[in-house]
């Protein structure tokens, strides 16, 4: 394991505690947390009778204002710490000896003993085959994810159904292809398994045809014919099961026999007869398999037989849809309460990722239970990363803040603040006006 990259599954030791000296350890030790709540193990000199206590304090803002965090006797061997957000935390340790002094006296002169990043969310996989020949394989990938661990990439496959994997050599990195000759033209199901530094499993899995007509490597998922890209003169769905509204025209005395509904897929040229039994009347309404991108054209056919010929590869569809169920992925990175100039303003720090966001995808809401109701703070934003509300006097004392983003398909994901973010931070003082005689009961 690297030594700038460790995680609280190992031993953590924060530093050796020695009077007039709050922290002795390396400024470069750095770990990673899947998890809100962990231990920060501490060691003291046991032969060191005069600290009367070790005091942690932690920095969201890399080292420019320290917090208090904990307080531990000095066996005690370690403090506990709850994180209110992922995001990156600098800590640093003040000892205080039995005349009540600290060392550092200021916490301006503290340096970082350790940071840590706390990263709960799992990173966001895409695997999707792209165009081979020659009997050969070939996949593309995409992982989403600020903390990727790359040594932890595994590329696999196996023959569709077959309980073995096999492993393929990868350039490892957040994208990049890889081909192969598996030495049959079976369908295969491909694997790509990757962690973060945090130890957060991703994994994402796709069936692939040896040979087959994928998209091309890197490029977008177009239609020659069509001209048509993905996420662009597409109609979203966040469902498998979908209703086509359609009008035929120019029928005859004869009437209406049956209706066809053919379909394709973006990665492929051939079309396929879709089995189920259609309505009379519209909508035709059916299911599909799998999230993608679907092409669909519909046939009908007279009672004396006459209607257009079923499309032919290289036809262009009637209608592109593509089914999106993946809800985006949030991240409230931190809520921060305005001092100075900035008193009363909050300032949200947060990230949203999805392959179709929406335009102006983010919502901003809070409540004063985690359960709601939620008031809307600001709706359709842009996404920038970075949203400042100057609150209103009506707002609580405190408060959960929501961020939530949504795609172009309807999904809506969301991240809130674990626990009430406190914004009330006046610090009342009490100011003797007199003495007065208070008269015998």
């Amino acid at each position: 394991m690297r030594p700038a990259a460790r995680t609280f599954a190992a031993a953590l030791a924060l530093c050796q505690a020695l009077l007039f000296a709050a922290s002795a350890c390396r400024a470069d030790e750095t770990y990673y947390s899947r998890q809100f709540d962990f231990y920060i193990p501490f060691k003291t000199d046991p032969g060191e009778r005069r600290i009367r206590e070790l005091q942690l304090y932690a920095s969201e803002d890399q080292g420019r204002n320290w917090q208090p965090a904990g307080a531990a006797k000095p066996g005690a061997g370690r403090f506990r710490f709850t994180a209110k957000r992922d995001g990156w935390l600098w800590f640093t340790v003040r000892t205080v000896d039995f005349e009540d002094r600290g060392y550092p006296a200021k916490l301006d002169q503290a340096t970082p003993g350790i940071k840590v990043c706390v990263d709960t969310a799992p990173p966001v996989v895409v695997l999707r085959p792209v165009q081979s020949g020659n009997g050969s394989a070939a996949v593309e990938w995409e992982v989403r994810e600020d903390n990727l661990d790359p040594e932890s990439m595994r590329l696999e496959y196996r023959l569709a159904g077959s309980p073995e994997w096999q492993p393929l050599a990868l350039q490892k990195g957040p994208t990049g292809q890889r081909a192969w000759n598996p030495a049959t033209t079976t369908p295969l199901e491909v694997r790509l398994q990757v962690k973060d530094l945090a130890g957060n499993p991703g994994e994402a899995v796709t069936p692939l045809t040896p040979g087959g007509t994928g998209r091309p490597a890197g490029s977008l998922p177009t239609d020659p014919a069509a001209g048509v890209a993905a996420g662009s003169g597409v109609r979203m769905v966040n469902s498998k099961r979908i209703s086509i509204n359609y009008e035929i025209k120019e029928v005859g005395k004869s009437g209406i026999a049956s209706g066809e509904l053919w379909n394709r897929r973006i990665d492929g040229r051939t079309w396929q007869k879709y089995e189920g039994r259609p309505s009379p009347q519209p909508p035709y309404v059916f299911e599909v398999n799998d999230e993608g991108l679907y092409g669909f054209t519909l046939v009908a056919r007279s009672k004396a037989g006459g209607g257009e010929p079923p499309p032919r590869v290289g036809d262009a569809p009637q209608i592109w849809v593509e089914v999106d169920l993946t809800k985006p992925v949030v991240r409230l990175q931190s809520v921060d309460v305005g001092k100075g100039s900035e008193l009363g303003n909050l300032t949200i720090t947060y990230q949203a990722s999805d392959k179709n966001l929406e335009r102006r995808p983010v919502t901003f809401s809070y409540s004063d239970k985690p359960e709601g109701p939620w008031t809307i703070i600001a709706k359709d934003e842009e996404y920038t990363g970075r949203y400042t509300w100057t609150m209103p006097e009506t707002v609580p004392y405190q408060f959960y803040v929501r961020v939530e983003a949504a795609d172009r398909a309807g999904n809506v994901g969301s991240a809130e603040t674990p626990k009430p973010v406190v914004v009330d931070l006046s610090q009342p003082k009490v100011q003797v006006i007199g003495v007065d005689v208070s008269p015998r009961p």
